[in-house]
């Protein structure tokens, strides 16, 4: 619909019968693209209109779940403008407006000039969730504690929804012992308190407080699930979430998007690939679209869970492919060592004009480095700075570090880290004494240990990697030396976990061992296959 619906032509203006009202015609409009019309037409032909009920009109149409910022720039314009009285609901529909396109200095300020607008306008408490909201956008304490001691000061201060923003707000800045404070004071809570509360715990990684809350809620909604299963994910506790989303099937509860996002993350972590293959059937069945980040977590868990082709699979399957579809397949290539496979996919990325990120070079940096493809390492990271804007970041300096040094260019690998642009970390003097380690550079290797020792002094993974350096250069004394200082700081390199999945069971090993039930089988195994190694040359 249009408003040239109501409205006659320009031309026909002076024949035709008067025209309907202006603010008749603004009544009948449901958009803002409507509202916009019927301005533009009202000022060319001189009908009247009120800026107050066109802006109160524009706020009405405003559908914030898919508000966009050229609706909110035209009421502001407006609204700017206008040299009639403002009133609570206008700004308070603006403010909410701005938070909701992720402008909150924006809304902030509105929220200034509400305060101090010359009519005046007091704040209500449809006013203050907004406005908290921002502050916590902006992560903006101080201000947020004023605003709590304004609200004192209302009658405001104990509207649950008042409260459950202060609760968000104070949880999002990292101050969650305010926030409990909020919590407990409360006379009536609802399920949103809860889940503010044990979202703050989550971000701030303290799981146990989170569940503790979780168990004691007396209703849940499938926000609260997911926040917990999605907590045990990012606390790399993948067996918990896996636990809890089993739990929320026998709930009643449906899952939803996010859900399955982290329970698929959590089956990446334990490389549970059957699993994987029963959660994708379940997301077919109940026809969850593979277009967003979960198509992306799909792939992604295929890769890590060693089926690259069901990771192909998938990823082919998926018709509207966004950054996250692409970068997912190309460090899934990267990471099972298909280099040229990476990227010719990553060549085939840029001609579709899907844009790449910086996930998507660590993974074209990573494939360059494990396939030893310097020339090809170098032009990618120039790419990434000059074409695509992007600043590296201390791991794609990782990968730019390994892939030269790898390669025998020491001093090169020596001089990037010297001139990075952020302090180097452990990983990366640990990746150049690795290379310096196998490519016997005793000078270069021991400027590393220092490094390294100096960053993570107990750990002895640096101790163990320079003193077999010695030993592959015959300094035995320097090779003694380093081992009787591991021994007085009571250092050891820890062994890596590696673990394979079999029949639907997992099974975790590390070098050496000799615990698992079937080790002697193991053993014997292996010395088979060592033995037909050795006859096929």
């Amino acid at each position: 619909m249009t408003v040239q619906t109501f409205l006659p032509s320009t031309t026909a203006l002076s024949s035709a019968p008067p025209p309907l009202p202006a603010l008749s015609l603004l009544h009948r409009c449901t958009t803002t693209r409507e509202i916009q019309q019927l301005h533009a037409r009202t000022i060319k032909t001189n009908l009247p209109l009120l800026a107050a009920r066109l802006l109160e009109s524009c706020c009405s149409s405003f559908h914030f779940p898919s508000l966009n910022s050229a609706d909110v720039d035209y009421v502001l314009s407006v609204f700017d403008r206008s040299a009639e009285g403002s009133s609570a609901f206008l700004y308070n529909t603006l403010i909410r407006a701005h938070t909701q396109i992720d402008r909150p200095e924006e809304a902030f300020l509105l929220f200034y000039s509400m305060l101090h607008d010359p009519t005046p306008i007091l704040p209500d408490k449809f006013t203050f969730p907004s406005v908290l909201k921002s502050c916590a956008q902006l992560l903006a304490i101080e201000e947020g504690e004023q605003i709590h001691c304004f609200l004192l000061k209302t009658p405001f201060a104990s509207d649950l929804f008042v409260e459950n923003s202060l609760i968000h707000m104070y949880a999002r800045c990292g101050k969650i012992e305010s926030a409990c404070k909020v919590f407990e004071e409360m006379s009536d809570r609802n399920v949103v308190s809860w889940n503010s509360m044990i979202d703050g715990f989550v971000k701030l990684g303290d799981i146990d407080s989170a569940r503790k809350l979780f168990d004691e809620m007396p209703h849940r909604n499938i926000v609260s699930w997911n926040s917990m299963i999605s907590g045990y994910s990012r606390e790399s506790v993948p067996q918990e979430a896996l636990d809890l989303f089993i739990e929320l099937q026998c709930s009643g509860l449906k899952p939803d998007e996010s859900t399955m996002v982290s329970t698929i993350s959590a089956i990446s972590d334990l490389g549970l690939l059957s699993l994987g293959k029963r959660v994708h059937g379940y997301l077919s069945r109940h026809e969850f679209s593979l277009n967003g980040v979960l198509g992306a977590a799909l792939i992604d868990m295929y890769s890590k869970c060693g089926s690259i082709y069901n990771a192909l699979q998938v990823f082919a399957d998926i018709p509207n492919k966004n950054v996250g579809h692409w970068t997912s397949m190309i460090v899934g290539f990267a990471v099972h060592g298909f280099a040229e496979t990476c990227l010719q996919l990553f060549s085939h990325m840029q001609s579709s004009g899907v844009k790449p990120n910086y996930i998507t070079f660590i993974g074209v940096l990573s494939a360059c480095s494990h396939g030893g493809l310097v020339e090809e390492g170098l032009k990618n990271f120039n790419l990434m700075r000059k074409i695509y804007n992007i600043e590296p970041r201390i791991q794609h300096y990782g990968c730019l570090v390994d892939l030269i040094s790898r390669s025998g260019l020491l001093n090169e690998a020596k001089m990037i880290i010297e001139n990075m642009q952020m302090e180097p970390g452990a990983v990366i003097w640990g990746t150049l004494l690795s290379a310096c380690r196998n490519h016997g550079n005793i000078k270069i290797g021991e400027i590393a240990a220092q490094r390294l020792n100096e960053l993570a002094p107990d750990y002895g993974g640096g101790y163990v990697l320079l003193s077999s350096l010695y030993a592959g250069s015959g300094r035995w004394e320097d090779f003694s030396r380093m081992r009787r200082v591991m021994g007085e700081r009571g250092l050891e390199k820890l062994p890596g976990l590696s673990w394979v999945e079999v029949d639907g069971e997992v099974h975790e090993f590390v070098a050496g061992d000799k615990f698992h039930p079937l080790s002697l089988d193991i053993y014997r195994l292996l010395d088979g296959m060592e033995y037909e190694l050795r006859l096929a040359g």
